[in-house]
């Protein structure tokens, strides 16, 4: 009853979370507050809430000695979840994302890193939307500062993403340490619904003495609880218990100084000291073992006999010390939990160091006999007395990789350092260490084990330490120096040697972030010109060539075939799954065989990417992904393809932390979608993203991709008439491309440039512009930027009408021969307007209309405007560029609709656009009402 006195404002906010939730607006509440002071009470009114809600109910609660098992409570909440089902119910839940989930957890990848974490997360997240989707979801975590890392991240993953979910998540907790890590981001973020209960006031007091006494107190007692406990209710209780088993009336006032003789403390010494030996032994045991320990396991710990088990288990009840937990199966034992924590810490607090070793000691020889998890036997042996277990490597062994596998690296590094202090020589081990010590950013250490480790290994294995040893170089001295460590190593390496293709794709993927390695780094790629790509090592320098050719303008052609060579068919995609890295040498082998117009191989390497992802990737992955189909459908003209990738990268991306890595996904998208914009002659639409985006990353990392962005920048500023800004931005993004060494011809900055010099009235300099753009693009050789060039060097050519038609002429045969089909519109619409200032009047009406029909095939509504607008001054009457019915919807939703059209449901094509199933409806709902229809049934005869 005391949890609930004085909390009518906190029981409000959690009712008030709880019916948001139930229509479908996800609500998080975390409950902060001191040990006692009536949050796991909370957390039980909001079950009994939900339950009178009908809620799924999902529930898990930390545990101080299992926080160092990697998804204990994440385990807690499934696990609990699954035992209420049995027969085919229970069979069907884990042939689901629930089963795969668990799958995940228990997945052993400890070199993956956060890729094979964020997947994990991701797939944790959809378990959270099934079981929302008939019936809105509670899940409450008590005593979540005892929580494992891995688990919290997910709490922290989940609480940014239940906005649109019927999901209300009670978090309760104590106050964080410190202001770090994701507990202390949670109960900080600004989505975050925060109760802070308060201390009972004396009225508060004096209504618990009365409840539990069943009289009135006398003011002196009242005023003596009040401050022996300060207010706390659990210690007040504490107190009131001690009070009737000494006999003491709450009415006498002469109690009050029974009540100042015994304090809090003394409560918890007085409560143990009537306890008998046994059932205090079994008492210490769980608090060794931590929250919710089967009877077994603690009668085993406390060295007690069967015989004894029960009675004392028994006695701990009838004190108020436990409570029995009945078993989730017939053949599961019982499980014991404190009534509170406090009173563990009391019974903790009673064991010195040496018993609690000893009994720690215990647990993991018990818990290694019964065949637990490695790492719930090493959670308990990293605390008991050296040369516990003769198997001592082996579990730490085990036990990190199941820690580091979870993204857990602090607990990992933890237990292979106990491993090394047992084998201080063992490779595995120092190899292990030495790459989770790079990942927690510990390089110096990192870099010592990694070259210990290289020093008893050979072949491939050697060069993969090395090649991390000099990835912690680069952290510790900068690039250079890891570069010049690559070489050396390379030096002593035979050619013909197993691994050297390896330390040869380190230094080159080293070298491409280093202007000043350019040269050099190109001379050593060059002399890969001619790998078939056979191997993964092989495929990744080919990529990196490939790189190198198009940021150094080498012939488009040689660019594409060394591209393919690297993609090979899928293969150099499937060789970055599960990597560290993932997808990136992918990207480079992509980006350059888009740029080199080979768009047919790219469509069939993007549909791969694609049905991975939607089968295994994260949300991250997925971006990264669309972000490469953005780029072809940018480079084909195709409009709505490129404002709809960009719109699913950033909403794929929107919940996720601003690492450089997911900074340069956004700025990527936001250039496409500004683009986009520009070309629907959006004007506001793409100046009000370009101010979104300057806003949200102004604390954000600086990458390389936000210098394209810059392109973008001047051509919204020519679109707004400023040349004096376009040229600032062209000239700003020509002197970021000369410090990077690079200037590809798909990214002109020579072109916005040209075009604002002409602006202000100096032509010589906008065609000595005009014609380094198109020398750039002959060199290079790829139909698409070498038309841009000739339509470009056209357009400043002022006053030359005859020589215009006949650039523009050439421009328009040589896009004939790309995909890029509005660029081909542009240049057809530039001719058909030349046409007209030579009078060559049905030529241009000719050439407009088709310039006409491919606007209106990419989307360009900007273009078709133009087009309408020379047509009429020709006198002709085009037809009307107001279309109803799907030209009415947005990218996404015509995305979304071409989907449900196909027969998918909402699920999956929340699942394929990485989106919640409640986006999805939503966009429904504006198609419907857009098209004109009541639902489903008549949305294929609408889009037709």
């Amino acid at each position: 009853m005391s949890g609930v006195l004085e909390r009518p404002d906190e029981l409000g906010r959690i009712a008030a979370a709880l019916d948001a939730a139930g229509r479908g607006e996800g609500q998080v509440v975390v409950i902060e507050g001191e040990a006692g002071i009536g949050k796991s009470r909370l957390v039980a009114e909001a079950r009994a809430m939900a339950k009178q809600r009908g809620f799924v109910r999902m529930q898990a609660t930390g545990d101080e000695v299992e926080s160092a098992m990697a998804w204990g409570v994440v385990r807690q909440l499934i696990e609990r979840s699954i035992a209420r089902y049995a027969g085919e119910t229970r069979a069907a839940i884990i042939a689901g994302p629930t089963g795969r989930a668990i799958e995940a957890l228990d997945k052993a990848a400890p070199d993956a890193g956060d890729a094979e974490v964020a997947r994990t997360m991701h797939a944790l997240w959809w378990v959270a939307v099934d079981l929302a989707s008939p019936r809105p979801l509670l899940i409450t975590i008590d005593d979540a500062q005892w929580s494992d890392p891995p688990s919290l991240r997910f709490l922290s993953y989940l609480s940014k993403r239940v906005g649109d979910l019927p999901i209300a998540l009670v978090v309760a907790t104590r106050p964080p340490p410190d202001r770090l890590g994701p507990l202390a981001e949670l109960t900080v973020a600004r989505h975050v619904e925060r109760l802070l209960p308060r201390p009972l006031s004396r009225e508060g007091i004096a209504v618990l003495i009365a409840e539990h006494c069943r009289s009135q107190a006398a003011e002196p007692v009242v005023d003596a609880v009040l401050a022996a406990s300060g207010g706390n209710p659990f210690l007040a209780e504490s107190l009131l218990d001690e009070l009737t088993v000494l006999n003491r009336s709450a009415a006498d006032a002469a109690t009050a100084e029974t009540v100042r003789g015994l304090g809090t403390s003394a409560v918890s010494r007085t409560l143990l000291s009537r306890l008998s030996p046994t059932a205090l032994a079994l008492a210490k045991s769980m608090a060794v073992l931590g929250v919710r320990a089967d009877v077994w396991t603690a009668g085993a710990v406390a060295q007690l006999p069967e015989s004894a088990l029960a009675a004392a288990v028994d006695e701990l009840v009838a004190a108020h010390v436990v409570t029995v937990e009945a078993a989730q199966t017939p053949q599961a034992p019982a499980l014991l939990n404190f009534v509170h924590p406090v009173i563990r810490d009391s019974v903790t607090a009673t064991l010195g160091p040496v018993d609690q070793a000893t009994l720690h000691g215990r647990a993991a020889e018990t818990l290694w006999a019964a065949r637990a998890a490695a790492d719930r036997v090493a959670a308990h042996l990293v605390q008991a007395p050296a040369g516990t277990l003769d198997a001592a490597v082996t579990i730490f062994a085990e036990a990190a990789t199941l820690s580091a596998t979870a993204g857990d690296v602090g607990t990992a590094i933890d237990y292979l350092n106990r491993a090394i202090e047992v084998e201080p020589g063992n490779a595995k081990l120092q190899s292990l260490l030495g790459k989770l010590l790079l990942r927690n950013g510990d390089p110096r250490t990192a870099r010592r084990y990694l070259l210990a480790a290289a020093e008893s290994s050979s072949g491939r294995e050697r060069a993969d330490l090395l090649g991390t040893a000099a990835a912690a170089t680069s952290v510790i001295d900068g690039p250079v120096a890891a570069a010049s460590e690559l070489m050396q190593a390379l030096d002593g390496w035979a050619a013909d040697e197993p691994g050297r293709l390896a330390l040869d794709a380190r230094l080159g993927i080293t070298r491409s972030y280093l202007p000043s390695e350019r040269k050099r780094a190109s001379r050593h790629l060059r002399g890969f010109a001619d790998l078939p790509g056979d191997t993964p090592d092989e495929r990744i320098l080919l990529a990196l060539l490939a790189q190198r050719g198009r940021y150094e303008v080498s012939p488009s052609a040689d660019v594409r075939r060394t591209a393919e060579r690297a993609l090979r068919r899928g293969a150099l995609l499937n060789d970055s799954v599960g990597q560290a890295d993932p997808l990136i040498g992918w990207l480079l082998a992509m980006m350059s065989l888009i740029a080199a117009d080979g768009v047919g191989p790219a469509r069939d390497e993007i549909a791969g990417a694609q049905d991975w992802v939607r089968r295994h990737g994260s949300p991250i992955e997925f971006a990264m992904v669309a972000n490469v189909a953005d780029f072809l459908a940018w480079r084909c003209g195709d409009l709505p393809a490129v404002e709809a990738d960009a719109d699913a990268v950033l909403a794929a991306v929107a919940s996720e932390d601003q690492t450089p890595q997911v900074v340069a996904i956004r700025v990527t998208a936001v250039t496409f979608a500004v683009y986009a914009a520009l070309e629907r002659g959006d004007l506001a639409g793409a100046q009000t993203m370009l101010t979104e985006y300057d806003e949200s990353s102004r604390n954000a990392p600086r990458v390389i991709a936000a210098m394209w962005l810059e392109a973008t920048r001047a051509r919204l500023a020519l679109e707004l008439d400023d040349p004096y800004a376009a040229l600032e931005h062209a000239y700003r993004l020509r002197d970021e491309m000369v410090a990077a060494d690079l200037d590809p011809p798909a990214v002109p900055w020579r072109t916005p440039a040209a075009l604002a010099q002409l602006r202000l009235g100096d032509e010589a300099a906008a065609r000595e512009l005009a014609n380094g753009q198109l020398e750039l693009t002959r060199r290079w050789g790829a139909a698409s930027d070498l038309g841009a060039a000739l339509r470009l060097t056209a357009k400043v050519d002022v006053g030359q009408g005859a020589r215009r038609v006949e650039t523009l002429t050439e421009a328009v045969a040589v896009l004939e021969r790309s995909p890029a089909r509005l660029e081909l519109a542009l240049a057809l619409a530039d001719l058909g307007e030349a046409y007209r200032v030579v009078g060559r009047r049905a030529d241009a009406r000719e050439t407009l209309n088709r310039a006409g029909e491919l606007a209106a095939t990419c989307g360009a509504l900007a273009l078709r405007s133009r087009v309408a607008e020379a047509l009429q001054a020709l006198g002709d009457r085009p037809r009307s560029l107001v279309a109803p019915g799907q030209d009415s919807l947005t990218a996404s939703e015509r995305r979304v609709a071409g989907l449900a059209v196909t027969g998918r449901s909402n699920r999956d094509i929340a699942q394929e656009l990485f989106v919640s199933p409640k986006t999805v409806e939503n966009h429904l709902g504006r198609i419907y009402v857009k098209l004109g229809i009541t639902g489903r049934r008549e949305l294929g005869r609408a889009l037709t």
